[in-house]
């Protein structure tokens, strides 16, 4: 089959088509899943915006009421400015601004005593703050050096050292709340391999679909390019991936999210393998309709039955995976996923037969692949014998020792 382009990040598109995107995507998940599925899938977002208001809340009302400080809006602002994705990230964050704001304010201190307040003056503290930024590897949007040395050459000293007693009581809050409740970004992982389950499910019986229809180049070419779109955003759920295992990295019970930890990872691994192998197909069946390297053009309803019956199969194999990291080891799902390996497997044979009965040599390497490729998305999905064993949940009667991350 024909060589594909390299698979990168698609950002592609304008900021309002990113959110029309956006909440389509979000209705698709409602109708996939169930209303139910999906608020419990979104519950966490809910807490972690609550967690953010309160604790902002609370910084300024203790700076204003407890601790009478004249500008204690600079707390909940350092709040912001320190609470991160994970508790780990949030102690690092904190550290950062509150050394960051030190610098700005020693850097405009020492400069207005040794030259006064001037254009010079404005025009080396900005600079001086953004090399000093990059050479202490502060986040690339992070300019609290600047900022801070502005704010003390406009304001004075006075407001340097008030705001880095703000900043930093902002930061201890901000790291608090992350540590009293963290996170829980194990389970965001699983929700977003979940719904891309969810959409190669559809691809596939789309296809199943077109194979009976009898559709031609175009709408191959269609599955093709979903196909790599799904790839590029697999790639991206490794950032999930490494997300989770730090939103427990400074938790006394780590050792409780082993087992899901480990899932999240071999999910990935097996979704992202079965992606490509399902991209395979859809290369072969746009090859075998577009007629490239001497195929003989077929239309797609000449392409035998058995294996539009197989991708239906393949279809209930990515949906019951994506249900399964949802709903945490259902036995009904786990039923209807080994059931759907058989049928697969029972079809893969027909169609293996009904494929040997080909001529053109060309032709019949390509059948091949394709018949290879619904295999190696079976043996990727296969609980018992598979390589990604680990990707399955366990039962409910079997975690009763195990916490939720």
């Amino acid at each position: 089959m024909e060589t594909e382009p390299g698979r990168g990040r698609d950002d592609r598109g304008s900021p309002l088509g990113r959110i029309m995107r956006g909440g389509a995507a979000a209705l698709a998940n409602i109708h996939r899943h169930g209303l139910r599925r999906w608020l419990a899938a979104e519950r966490e977002e809910l807490i972690q915006t609550i967690k953010v208001t309160v604790a902002c809340v609370f910084g300024w009302w203790l700076a204003a009421y407890v601790l009478k400080v004249d500008l204690a809006v600079l707390v909940p602002i350092g709040v912001l400015l320190t609470i991160s994705a994970t508790a780990y990230d949030t102690v690092i964050r904190g550290v950062q601004q509150v050394g960051a704001v030190f610098v700005g304010m020693a850097a405009a201190t020492t400069l207005i005593w040794l030259i006064g307040v001037n254009a010079l003056t404005l025009g080396v503290l900005v600079l001086a703050g953004l090399v000093l930024t990059r050479l202490l590897n502060l986040p690339e949007r992070n300019v609290q050096i600047p900022i801070t040395a502005l704010l003390v050459l406009a304001l004075g000293k006075t407001y340097g050292f008030a705001r880095l007693g703000d900043v930093l009581l902002g930061a201890v809050i901000g790291i608090a709340a992350n540590l009293i409740l963290p996170p829980r970004f194990v389970d965001n992982a699983l929700r977003e391999l979940g719904d891309l389950s969810g959409e190669l499910s559809e691809l596939a019986q789309d296809m199943a679909d077109g194979l009976r229809s009898g559709l031609g180049k175009d709408v191959a070419e269609d599955w093709l390019e979903r196909a790599r779109d799904l790839s590029r955003r697999l790639e991206q759920t490794e950032q999930a991936s490494d997300q989770a295992e730090e939103s427990v990295r400074l938790s006394p019970r780590r050792r409780r999210y082993d087992r899901r930890l480990r899932q999240v990872s071999e999910a990935a691994t097996c979704l992202d393998h079965a992606c490509h192998q399902l991209r395979g197909v859809a290369r072969g069946l746009a090859d075998l309709v577009s007629g490239v390297r001497g195929l003989p053009a077929q239309e797609a309803a000449e392409v035998p039955r058995p294996l539009a019956e197989e991708l239906d199969a393949l279809s209930r194999l990515f949906g019951t995976f994506g249900r399964l990291q949802l709903g945490r080891g259902r036995e009904e799902d786990l039923r209807e996923l080994r059931a759907a390996l058989r049928e697969g497997e029972r079809q893969q044979h027909v169609s293996l037969s009904m494929f040997g009965r080909t001529r053109d040599d060309r032709l019949r390497t390509l059948q091949g692949s394709l018949l290879e490729d619904c295999a190696r998305i079976r043996h990727e999905f296969d609980p018992d014998h598979g390589p990604h064993r680990d990707a399955f949940p366990r039962p409910p009667a079997r975690r009763s020792g195990e916490g939720s991350a």
